[in-house]
């Protein structure tokens, strides 16, 4: 093997490393809800707090996972359930940032 083709070996093993690196781990690159919805939902089941996932480049729904037991299920976004789940979202967040607008007033007025 000459020293220009061990070099393209090489230059290429390294660029192929570099791609490997920068693949997202923990990302998925499909939809989560590819088995329907639930149907109704007893809101005393609910485990946690319910996951939304806004529309992305590798799934272009919104979707929303809810833990029932120790199994996640989807909630389809239109019905009246996930309506009020997204609707209870928006308020927490916007309360999120009332309050941390207000903190950032009261600590520049009291400098």
């Amino acid at each position: 093997m000459n020293s220009t083709s061990s070099i393209f070996l090489l230059l290429s093993c390294c660029l192929l490393v570099l791609c490997v690196q920068g693949e997202p781990g923990t990302g998925s690159r499909k939809c989560k809800c590819l088995n329907g919805y639930i149907g109704r939902v007893r809101p005393e089941l609910i485990k946690s707090e319910p996951l939304v996932y806004q529309p992305s480049s590798f799934c272009p729904n919104l979707e929303i996972i809810i833990v029932l037991g120790t199994k996640e299920k989807c909630v389809n976004p239109e019905s009246r359930f996930g309506q009020h789940v997204l609707s209870r979202q928006e308020r927490k967040r916007a309360a999120r940032s009332t309050t941390a607008s207000q903190s950032n007033t009261e600590s520049s007025t009291s400098l």
